[in-house]
């Protein structure tokens, strides 16, 4: 814990990037090591870091008293600081040449076991691309998808939104500090992200405005949180969601492109994509194709165990083996809401507990 503490000194006391704290020597491991940096090292050092690290106090006490004061600055806030070495540090995360060294979370973060889609497109985003960004992210929610994007204006907003209401789960990756609204009209969906099993993640802390630079690192997570990627609307030139399709390749992520008319321009950027190998998004049932195909890859063979499940799937479970039955009737019988039923489905079909014989007709195995 004495790395956690570092990084947290030098993340939110120093504001250091993790670029910079890469450039401070391998053994520095607690936050005491940094008073005995030597001179002849500081010197090597950029003038913007230098600056950074002359702001250390003088003593261990001092440094103490400053980490103190910064913990319950966050618990007060209901903001949690994690590292590689706290036990729900994304998985997903291994995928990236050069990961984060932290987080800050307000919220949960995404569930390794629950599929999730990371959804993006432009921020003025047509009537059409509005109505999709509603319907994909509704239907994968109903599903027991999650969705993760960046709260920004358009379609990252929508399709959120869209994920919430549906029952759903859904997480915003920030280009600020997770206690900013931006942008502020957003404030309802921000204030509903925080709570509920939602999320809020950012790499940089608390009070730090949006800048144009910290754009690209933030794209660069929502595509690893994402099982894969899905683009509603893209201008041709460069944007967001073109770096952000970048960094999706990149990791080895499927690209999934919504095709719109060839005179909008709106619709341009997906359909340069689709023309680089992108799939052609004609349903939210091609993105479930792939999730499927992709769990069952990942699932390891295993003894299967009516007690490993959770209480609401063991409930279903137990429901279908008594009899084959349809969705609606299992919505009945349980008691549940549609998007707990639907991840519980999922998860059951994905580890060979049933199998779907027709369209929502479920039977055990």
């Amino acid at each position: 814990m004495e790395r956690r503490a570092l990084y947290l000194y030098l993340s939110c006391e120093l504001r250091l990037t993790r670029t910079e704290v890469r450039k401070l020597p391998g053994d520095i491991c607690a936050p005491e090591d940094l008073l005995n940096l030597p001179d002849s090292f500081l010197d090597t050092l950029p003038p913007g870091l230098q600056h950074k690290l002359e702001q250390l106090p003088d003593t261990v006490s001092q440094l103490s008293a400053a980490l103190r004061e910064i913990e319950d600055a966050l618990y007060i806030r209901h903001i949690r600081f994690l590292t590689a070495e706290d036990t729900d540090w994304p998985e997903r995360f291994s995928t990236l040449e050069d990961p984060p060294l932290w987080l800050y979370l307000r919220g949960e973060l995404p569930a390794e076991y629950t599929p999730t889609v990371a959804m993006i497109g432009s921020r003025n985003a047509s009537s059409y691309g509005l109505r999709m960004a509603d319907f994909i992210a509704a239907e994968l929610a109903a599903k027991g998808v999650s969705i993760v994007s960046g709260l920004a204006a358009g379609i990252d907003s929508r399709a959120e939104e869209a994920a919430i209401e549906a029952g759903g789960k859904s997480f915003a990756v920030l280009g600020c500090g997770v206690n900013i609204c931006y942008p502020k009209e957003n404030y309802a969906l921000f204030s509903k992200l925080c709570e509920n099993g939602n999320g809020i993640l950012s790499e940089f802390p608390p009070d730090t405005a949006s800048r144009a630079w910290h754009f690209p690192d933030r794209n660069r997570l929502i595509a690893a949180l994402g099982d894969c990627l899905c683009v509603l609307e893209a201008r041709e030139q460069q944007s967001g969601s073109s770096i952000t399709v970048g960094s999706a390749l990149e990791q080895g992520k499927e690209i999934f492109c919504l095709p719109g008319r060839i005179t909008d321009p709106l619709s341009r950027g997906c359909h340069v994509f689709i023309q680089n190998g992108a799939n052609l998004l004609q349903s939210p049932q091609d993105i479930l194709d792939y999730l499927g195909l992709r769990l069952r890859c990942m699932l390891t063979p295993r003894t299967r165990s009516v007690e490993a499940l959770s209480p609401e799937e063991q409930h279903l479970y137990r429901l279908i083996r008594e009899e084959a039955c349809f969705l609606n009737r299992l919505l009945q019988r349980s008691g549940y809401d549609i998007g707990t039923v639907m991840r519980c489905l999922l998860k059951l079909e994905l580890e060979g507990y049933i199998e779907q014989l027709s369209a929502n007709y479920y039977s055990v195995c």
